[in-house]
């Protein structure tokens, strides 16, 4: 039996033996349910902790709920290989109303444990934890067609200057985007979204003899954007595929990230694994991460 069965089995008997009563989303009882119905009918995205602050997409499924997640992404080439970036994230959004939404997002600790070699053949490690990323923000859905066939909303975040994961710098953002989501059938459903970014970061970066400090002073924009399919096979669980795409406008390089997840619903107690593969660039990484949550009013 596959790694993946093994894994998808076991999450699934943890869930089931829970003692919720409801084998179906909240929001999503009664003989209409679908793909589509309230409460992540399937057609949330998968977001990983280590993802950047301001590129991932924000689900157009206003909900309360409370998350706590764990990521991390592994470098296999370069001059540095090892745990490019882990991070334990604190999640928590409340819904007052069924089409609005304000959120908060907390990494409550950034994890680094690198291994490189110097040009002169010395073996350097790196190895550091500190207060990572903070975001708050809002989202509103105002289109919503019967039979969840589609869902269209905006959604506002901002970046707050907390973060000492980078000793001396500090930055500020904002990321504004268009997020969606329909149902094709009773059993799968799509998702979508994009947004643009710009961040201020100042401060400065004690780097080795004999280049000393360096002023990270600097604006930063973007642009991100992704797409994605749930399919839906048992009420209990959500197989999804999706591809995100990160473009910089200032610095840095295009991506591209394929990835997959399984989420398992049991009540409000929600468990999700998934993974993916950054292409583009001139590292190459591989990200998983784990979450559970908990929602509310259903």
């Amino acid at each position: 039996m596959s790694t993946v069965r093994w894994l998808a089995l076991a999450a699934a008997f943890l869930l089931l033996t829970a003692g919720g009563a409801n084998a179906q989303d909240a929001g999503e009882g009664g003989g209409d349910a679908d793909a589509g119905g309230g409460g992540d009918g399937g057609a949330s995205a998968a977001v990983s902790p280590t993802s950047n602050a301001l590129v991932a997409i924000r689900r157009s499924e206003p909900r309360s709920e409370v998350a706590l997640s764990v990521g991390g992404a592994v470098s296999g080439r370069g001059r540095l290989t090892g745990l490019q970036r882990g991070a334990l994230e604190l999640e928590g959004s409340w819904s007052p109303r069924p089409r609005w939404e304000v959120f908060a997002t907390l990494n409550a600790a950034a994890f680094h444990s690198l291994v490189g070699t110097a040009p002169d053949g010395t073996v350097v490690t790196q190895n550091s934890i500190a207060l990572g990323s903070m975001t708050v923000g809002t989202t509103w859905v105002p289109i919503s067609l019967p039979g969840g066939r589609f869902e269209g909303g905006f959604f506002l975040r901002f970046l707050l200057p907390t973060s000492t994961e980078v000793s001396g710098v500090h930055a500020v953002g904002v990321q504004p985007g268009l997020t969606f989501r329909g149902v094709a059938t009773r059993w799968l459903a799509w998702f979508g979204g994009v947004s643009f970014r710009v961040s201020q970061t100042w401060g400065a970066v004690a780097l080795p003899s004999p280049v000393g400090l360096r002023l990270a002073d600097g604006t930063q924009t973007g642009m991100s954007a992704m797409l994605g399919i749930a399919f839906v096979p048992v009420a209990w669980l959500r197989v999804v595929a999706q591809c995100s795409g990160n473009a910089p406008f200032s610095r840095g390089n295009n991506t591209l990230t394929p990835g997959l997840a399984f989420r398992f619903v049991q009540g409000p107690l929600v468990a999700e694994i998934g993974s993916g593969l950054p292409l583009g660039g001139s590292v190459r990484t591989f990200s998983g991460f784990g979450k559970v949550s908990w929602r509310f009013g259903g």
